[in-house]
């Protein structure tokens, strides 16, 4: 069923801009941009021959996913919004087998003992490259990222989180942590950190705060970065006391420095393993429900 009927287009007042350019010569009348617009607002022609459209009033809806461009067979549609390209190539790259996407992914670990290497900032920005393509909620791509790259800063957030703790620690509000903080600050205190584990740098997911997907979308991005890690020889692990820290303590929140209106979502620490994965753990079954 086409979604074009949900969308009460002429009820809003909405800048109108064309989003989309589809070469009449290329196209073929197939109707998969028609299907596979997840808002449908690309409306078949109105004659047999005609192109498919964007109707003017609908255009304000165009969620700028590109999954018309995607699964256009005869590559005829193009973009007229703002947008960074992939330069791979779909067709010369074809998919792996799900035997070695499994092998790929039961085979990632946690990682939290890194070598002092620096990971280069270009080899993080190939990593990120990557991410973006993550899916977020509307396509609203909402997630930031503060990337810490300076080692000096992420001992420092080290140090700001333990001071973190030992507040909660004074205070006689109740904490989940409560029980945990006293080891975590001995093991601080003496030479052990327990927070990011040694690792050189940390990648910070952050998003306006009032954003309802930013969470959401944040997890699913610093998921496919962590997946990312291995296949560029790093590996990273979920920095969950400092992500807590992060959004209730303000000196860490000064020294992020996050632009206004914006929150911490997650935080990830990575760097290159110090030690080699020979084997792989076991696991509990998956527990599945069918219906």
């Amino acid at each position: 069923m086409h979604l074009s009927g949900i969308y009460d287009y002429h009820s809003m007042e909405v800048h109108i801009m064309q989003k989309i350019s589809i070469d009449s010569e290329k196209c073929v009348r197939c109707g998969i941009c028609v299907n596979v617009c997840p808002v449908g607002i690309i409306s078949p022609g109105e004659e047999l021959m005609d192109i498919p459209y964007i109707p003017e009033e609908a255009a304000a809806f165009c969620n700028e996913c590109g999954a018309c461009i995607s699964f256009c067979v005869k590559s005829c549609i193009s973009s007229l919004f703002d947008t960074n390209y992939t330069s791979l190539d779909v067709l010369k790259n074809p998919d792996i087998s799900g035997e070695q996407l499994g092998s790929y992914m039961v085979k990632r670990r946690s990682i939290r003992n890194y070598g002092n290497a620096a990971v280069s900032k270009e080899k993080i920005d190939l990593i990120l490259d990557n991410v973006r393509y993550a899916p977020s909620g509307m396509n609203g791509q909402p997630v930031h990222w503060t990337i810490v790259h300076d080692t000096d800063v992420v001992k420092k957030l080290t140090s700001l989180t333990i001071d973190w703790m030992k507040e909660v620690l004074a205070s006689e509000e109740p904490h989940p942590l409560k029980q945990f903080i006293p080891s975590l600050i001995t093991a601080y205190e003496s030479g052990i950190d327990p927070i990011c584990r040694g690792a050189p740098h940390l990648a910070i997911a952050h998003a306006h705060k009032d954003n309802p997907m930013a969470y959401t979308d944040s997890i699913i991005a610093l998921s496919w970065f962590e997946l990312a890690c291995p296949s560029y020889g790093l590996g990273a692990c979920w920095a969950g006391f400092l992500n807590i820290a992060a959004n209730s303590y303000q000196p860490i929140m000064d020294e992020l420095d996050l632009p206004k209106g914006h929150a911490v979502q997650h935080a990830m620490m990575f760097g290159q393993p110090l030690y080699t994965i020979y084997k792989v753990p076991g696991r509990n079954p998956a527990k599945v429900s069918w219906k």
